[in-house]
């Protein structure tokens, strides 16, 4: 898999999920978490850090957190 997203939740607990796009990370989390809560981080191929936000099977913006 090209990239590795963090997938931590608001409890604090992490894991490490390995996929293609953003696209196939959020499809996996919610179908595995449909009320999911907390962030996804990653490093894009650019090597600059990424975190989206969110809360209740929603992502929010940063100021809404």
């Amino acid at each position: 898999m090209r990239y590795e997203y963090t997938v931590t939740q608001e409890g604090g607990e992490a894991e490490i999920i390995k996929e293609m796009s953003w696209k196939k990370v959020i499809k996996k989390v919610l179908l595995r978490y449909p009320q999911f809560g907390g962030w996804i981080s990653y490093f894009n191929k650019k090597g600059h850090l990424q975190t989206r936000h969110f809360r209740n099977g929603k992502e929010t913006r940063k100021s809404d957190v």
